[in-house]
Formats: structure tokens, C-alpha cells, sequence
């Protein structure tokens, strides 16, 4: 357990050597094209919606106590906007991120037969994604507003943040070995697949959390790396298990 998710954070060596050696570097820009985009739009997501999303965050808290209530509410705000944001960077990368994976896994697998990308097969996968990009971020949602809300009380403080983090990391984890299994798994398979491989699938979002937070350079560095280190992983974890279909 513990070595799978040590290899979903390690693997994004063994993606950056891959990049390298394979010349995928102009992925970086495309995702991050794709990211500046998903930016704006949350930006005018948070301008049209701050005012709405604050009330909604203070009737959760049980008290007013002024300057702390308010730092209350802007952890809230800034813990859910970042999920969604994360979302969004999903869906609107989720052809080109098939693309890439679907390409990574011509290299390195002999025997692979290619799908092609016709607007069917592009749009099958967009709308595979998205629904479970919706399923996912109803999950996300509601474990982290409990978390968050629990943090209010001392004694879940200490646990809270890392929890609310793992948290994070496993449902981004899950988007990014998606791009992977989508070719090799049904709807439930891939749900199924990803229960049984937590570690290693939050392992993997760990450093995409962390790089995706970083202003503007995360979306350039973050969707390609994971989404190579997942497809790698996915690669390893097909030839030791036998065939998945």
C-alpha cells in the first residue's frame, strides 16, 4: 500500500525523463493555453458568484466572532473554488490529455492498436469524462465542506488539513489515470479499478495538487505530467496484473 502510493508521487521522475527522451515538451504549452482559459473563466466564476457562495459559506458556521468568522469563510470559499477549479482544468483538457496518453502508450506498448481519433471516438471520451469529472467533484464536495466544517472543532483540527488534501489528491489522481483507462475499462470498471488502487491513484495526486496551485506555471507543468506518470503507472500495473479488459 504504502510503496504504490510512494510510486504515484516518484513516477513524475520517470514522466519528466519520458518527455525528454520522447519530445513531448509542446504538450506543456497546449495545457497551458487550455489552463489559462480554465483561469479566466473561474475568475469570472468567483466575480459573479462571491457574494452568493460567502452567504451560503457563513450559514454554515454556527457563530459569528467577526475577523475570524470572515477567515472562516474565505478558507471555505478558497478550499471549494479550488476544486472546482480543478475541474474545470480537467474537462477542458480531457482531449488533448487522452491524446497524450493514448500517444505515450503507443511508445512503450508493442502490441497496442490504435483507435484512431475520429470526432466520435474524441467525443465518446469527452463525455465519458465529464460525467465522471460530475460524479467525482459531487463526491470531492462534500467530504471536503465536512472536513472543512469539522476543522472548526480543536480536537479534528490536527487531521483535517492532510485529510482535506489526501482527499484532493485521489479524486485528482483519478481524473488523470481516467485519461489511461478509458481505453481499457468501462464506466464501472474504472471506478472499480480506481477503488482498488487508492494509494497508488492518490500518489499520483499529490504533486499535481501542489503543482497545479502554483499560479499560472502549474497549468502549463501539472495535467501532462500526471496524465504521463498515470498512463506509465496504468501501463506497469496492466502487464502485472495480466489483461484487464
Amino acid at each position: 500500500m504504502i510503496s504504490d502510493f510512494v510510486k504515484g508521487i516518484t513516477s513524475y521522475f520517470e514522466a519528466m525523463s519520458f518527455v525528454r527522451s520522447h519530445g513531448l515538451v509542446r504538450y506543456f504549452f497546449y495545457s497551458g493555453l487550455i489552463g489559462i482559459v480554465a483561469m479566466i473563466f473561474m475568475a469570472a466564476l468567483i466575480w459573479a458568484s462571491y457574494d452568493s457562495v460567502s452567504h451560503w459559506m457563513l450559514s454554515l458556521v454556527p457563530w459569528d466572532i467577526g475577523t475570524v468568522t470572515d477567515v472562516i469563510s474565505i478558507v471555505f470559499m478558497s478550499a471549494s473554488f479550488f476544486v472546482v477549479f480543478k475541474y474545470i482544468v480537467l474537462i477542458l483538457s480531457a482531449p488533448l490529455m487522452s491524446y497524450l496518453s493514448e500517444k505515450v502508450e503507443k511508445i512503450i506498448s508493442e502490441d497496442y492498436h490504435d483507435r484512431g481519433m475520429s470526432l466520435g471516438v474524441i467525443l465518446g471520451d469527452f463525455l465519458r469524462g465529464t460525467r465522471i469529472a460530475l460524479r467525482n467533484i459531487l463526491r470531492e464536495m462534500l467530504l471536503t465542506i465536512l472536513l472543512l466544517v469539522a476543522s472548526l472543532f480543536a480536537p479534528f483540527a490536527v487531521v483535517t488539513t492532510p485529510a482535506i488534501y489526501l482527499i484532493q489528491a485521489y479524486f485528482a489522481g483519478f481524473g488523470n489515470f481516467d485519461f489511461w483507462a478509458e481505453r481499457h475499462f468501462t464506466y464501472k470498471g474504472t471506478i472499480d479499478f480506481m477503488k482498488d488502487h487508492r494509494p497508488m491513484v492518490t500518489g499520483n495526486g499529490v504533486p499535481y495538487i501542489f503543482l497545479l496551485a502554483i499560479p499560472v506555471i502549474g497549468v502549463f507543468l501539472a495535467p501532462p505530467l500526471a496524465t504521463i506518470a498515470a498512463t506509465l503507472q496504468g501501463h506497469d500495473k496492466k502487464i502485472n496484473l495480466g489483461d484487464l479488459h
